[in-house]
C-alpha cells in the first residue's frame, strides 16, 4: 500500500518538474510584455530565448509572441516617426525571429474575429516583406491590413496600410497608382501631422518623377509647414533634400543650394547625413558647370566614401556621379575607376539582396527547424511520461481497487451494525407497542362494562317508553271512540255533512282566517285534550306550519291533500314533516343523554 502512495508521489513530482519549464516560458512572455513599451529591445530578445526553450507552445501562444515581438520593435514609443512609416528603419533592426509568424498571425486572430491585433499582425507582415522584397505577400499582408483595419475603425492603421501599398506602387513604376494610395492615405491620418508630413513627402517625390513640379512643390510646402509646426528635424532634412532635387531640375541652382546649405546648418546631423548633403551639393553645382566647387564637395565624397555607413544605393548614386564628374575632367583612369567600383556597387547590391532572400529562407527554415526539434524534444520526453504514467496508474489502480475492497468491507460492516441497532430499536418499538396495545385493551374492556351499563339503562328506558306507548294506544283507542261524537259535533258547526264537509271545513280553517282554526282548534281540544299543550312544552321551536302538519296528521289527511290545502307542492309538505320529526328525534336524543 505504501508504495503504491509513494509511486503516486513521484508520479505528480516528475509532472511538476516537466510544467516547470512551461510556467518559467510564461513567466518570461509575460515579463516580455512587461518590457514591451520602456525596452522594446530586451522584450523581443526575451521572446527569441523562449522560443529555444524545450516548450511546446499552442497555436495561440505563438501567435501572441509573434505579435508581442512586432509590437516591441515596431510599436509606437514616441518617436518622431512611426518606425512602420520609416523607410530608414531597417538600417539599424535588420532581425526578427518571429516573422514568419506573423502572416499566420493576422489570419489567426481574422479566424478568432478578433480584427484589431489582425489588423496589426497584417501591418507588421507587410512591413517585414517588403523589406525582404516579397513584394506580392507585402502587398497582400497591407490589403488584410486595410480591410481589417476598416472594420474595427482603426483609420491610424488603415492610413498606415496604404502608405506602405502607395510605396510598393511608387517602386514598381506605378506613379499614378502610388499618387492614389497617398492620398488615400492622407484621408485616414488623423491627427498624426508628422506622419501627414512624411506622407506629402512622399507623394512628392512621385510628382517630381512624373515631371509634375509644381504639384510636386506644392505638396513639399505643405509638408514643410507641418513639419515645421510639429518640429520634426527628420522630415524637415528629407523635405529639404526633396526641394533640392526639384530645383535642381528646374534649374533653380542657388534655390537648390540654399535647401542644401539650410540642411547642413542642423546641428543633429550624422556623419551619413553629412555625406549626402555634400554629394547632393556636388550635383548641384555639377550640373550649375561650376566645377571649382564641385571638385570640393566630390573630393569630399570621395574621402569619405569608404568610412560612411550608407544604403547601397545611396553608394551607387556616389560612384555614378564621381563617374561623371571625373569623365568630364578628362580623368579617364579615375573615371574607369569610379565606373568599375560603381558596377561592383551594383554588383554588391544584387549580392545583398540575394542574402537578403537567403537569409529571409534560412530564418524561416531556422525557425521551422527550432519548433521541429521542440517537438521531437517535447515528444520523447512525453513518451517517458506516458510509460511512466502508465506504471504509475497500473498502481494507483491496484491501490483504488485495495481500497474499494476494503471500502466494500467497512460499509458491511457499518451495515450490520446498523441493522443490529435499527433491530434493537425495532424490538423496543414492539415492546412498547404491545404494552399500549394490553392498556388499550383493559380500557376497551372497560368501555364496554360502561357500554353495557348504559344499554340496560336504554333496555329500561325502553321498556318505560314501550309501556308509555301502550298508554297512548289505549288513550288514542278511546279517543277514536270519541271521534264520531265530536264529528257530529263538528258537522254541527260547519252546516254540513259527511267527509267532503270535513275536508272543507279544515281548508276554510287553514285558509280563511285564524277564526276557523281556532274554532277548529277547539274541536281537536276536545278530541285529544292537553296534546297541543303537551305539543308546545316539548317542542317549542316547531314552526307554525309543521305545528299546522302536526295537527292535520291526527286527522288522516294525506300528503296531496296538505299539499291542495297551502297550495304548495307535495315535496315541501315532506320538508315540514321532516323537518318537525328531526326536532323531536333532536329533542329525545338530548333528553336521554342528559338522563
Amino acid at each position: 500500500m505504501k508504495r503504491l502512495v509513494w509511486i503516486g508521489i513521484l508520479f505528480l513530482l516528475a509532472l511538476t518538474a516537466c510544467d516547470g519549464t512551461m510556467r518559467e516560458a510564461r513567466r518570461m512572455v509575460k515579463c516580455a510584455g512587461l518590457l514591451a513599451d520602456t525596452l522594446p529591445d530586451s522584450a523581443a530578445r526575451l521572446i527569441d530565448s523562449v522560443l529555444r526553450m524545450p516548450v511546446s507552445f499552442g497555436e495561440r501562444e505563438r501567435m501572441d509572441m509573434a505579435l508581442l515581438q512586432a509590437e516591441a520593435l515596431f510599436g509606437e514609443r514616441g518617436q518622431e516617426i512611426s518606425p512602420v512609416m520609416d523607410d530608414d528603419f531597417f538600417d539599424e533592426h535588420a532581425y526578427i525571429s518571429t516573422s514568419p509568424e506573423l502572416e499566420r498571425a493576422a489570419a489567426y486572430y481574422a479566424k478568432k474575429k478578433q480584427y484589431a491585433k489582425a489588423a496589426h499582425a497584417a501591418l507588421y507582415s507587410g512591413f517585414v516583406q517588403q523589406h525582404y522584397d516579397e513584394k506580392e505577400a507585402a502587398m497582400r499582408s497591407f490589403k488584410a491590413a486595410e480591410r481589417y483595419g476598416k472594420m474595427v475603425d482603426d483609420s491610424l492603421t488603415v492610413a498606415r496600410a496604404e502608405y506602405k501599398m502607395g510605396s510598393l506602387l511608387y517602386n514598381d513604376g506605378l506613379k499614378n497608382e502610388a499618387q492614389i494610395m497617398f492620398r488615400n492615405s492622407q484621408r485616414f491620418i488623423g491627427d498624426h501631422h508628422i506622419e501627414r508630413a512624411y506622407i506629402e513627402n512622399s507623394e512628392a517625390v512621385t510628382y517630381i518623377l512624373m515631371g509634375q513640379h509644381d504639384n510636386a512643390d506644392s505638396c513639399l510646402q505643405r509638408g514643410m509647414i507641418l513639419a515645421e509646426k510639429w518640429h520634426s528635424d527628420k522630415v524637415i532634412r528629407k523635405i529639404l533634400n526633396n526641394y533640392s532635387v526639384l530645383y535642381r531640375l528646374q534649374g533653380k541652382y542657388d534655390q537648390a543650394v540654399d535647401c542644401l546649405h539650410r540642411m547642413m546648418a542642423n546641428p543633429n546631423l550624422g556623419e551619413n547625413d553629412v555625406f549626402v548633403l555634400n554629394l547632393n551639393l556636388g550635383n548641384v553645382y555639377f550640373d550649375k558647370k561650376e566645377m571649382d566647387s564641385a571638385t570640393k564637395y566630390y573630393q569630399f565624397v570621395e574621402l569619405t566614401l569608404p568610412k560612411v555607413n550608407v544604403k547601397k544605393e545611396t553608394v551607387l548614386a556616389a560612384y555614378e556621379a564621381l563617374y561623371r564628374f571625373a569623365e568630364v575632367q578628362n580623368d579617364d583612369s579615375l573615371a574607369l575607376h569610379f565606373r568599375e567600383m560603381h558596377e561592383k556597387g551594383l554588383y554588391d547590391l544584387m549580392i545583398q539582396r540575394q542574402k537578403q532572400t537567403t537569409y529571409r529562407i534560412q530564418q524561416q527554415f531556422d525557425y521551422e527547424s527550432l519548433q521541429n526539434e521542440t517537438n521531437k524534444e517535447l515528444l520523447r520526453r512525453q513518451h517517458i511520461i506516458t510509460l511512466f504514467a502508465i506504471f504509475t496508474i497500473i498502481g494507483l489502480a491496484a491501490l483504488a481497487i485495495s481500497l474499494i475492497r476494503l471500502a466494500k468491507i467497512r460499509k458491511q460492516e457499518a451495515i450490520a451494525k446498523t441493522n443490529l441497532f435499527h433491530f434493537t430499536q425495532q424490538n423496543k418499538e414492539l415492546q412498547q407497542k404491545q404494552e399500549t396495545t394490553e392498556k388499550q385493551m383493559i380500557d376497551l374492556s372497560m368501555a364496554n362494562e360502561t357500554n353495557l351499563k348504559a344499554f340496560q339503562e336504554l333496555s329500561q328506558k325502553y321498556q318505560e317508553i314501550h309501556d308509555t306507548c301502550k298508554g297512548y294506544a289505549q288513550t288514542l283507542s278511546d279517543a277514536l271512540n270519541k271521534e264520531a261524537l265530536i264529528m257530529r259535533k263538528l258537522d254541527i258547526y260547519l252546516g254540513n255533512k259527511g267527509e267532503t264537509a270535513y275536508l272543507a271545513a279544515l281548508n276554510e280553517a287553514v285558509f280563511e282566517g285564524d277564526e276557523h282554526w281556532e274554532a277548529l282548534m277547539k274541536v281537536f281540544d276536545a278530541l285529544y285534550p292537553n296534546v297541543r299543550e303537551s305539543l308546545l312544552l316539548q317542542y317549542p321551536d316547531l314552526t307554525e306550519m309543521e305545528q299546522k302538519d302536526f295537527i292535520l296528521s291526527y286527522f288522516n289527511v294525506s300528503r296531496e291533500d296538505e299539499a291542495a290545502m297551502f297550495n304548495k307542492s307535495v315535496h315541501t309538505v315532506d320538508k315540514w314533516r321532516n323537518g318537525a320529526r328531526k326536532k323531536m328525534q333532536k329533542k329525545e336524543e338530548t333528553r336521554h343523554d342528559n338522563s
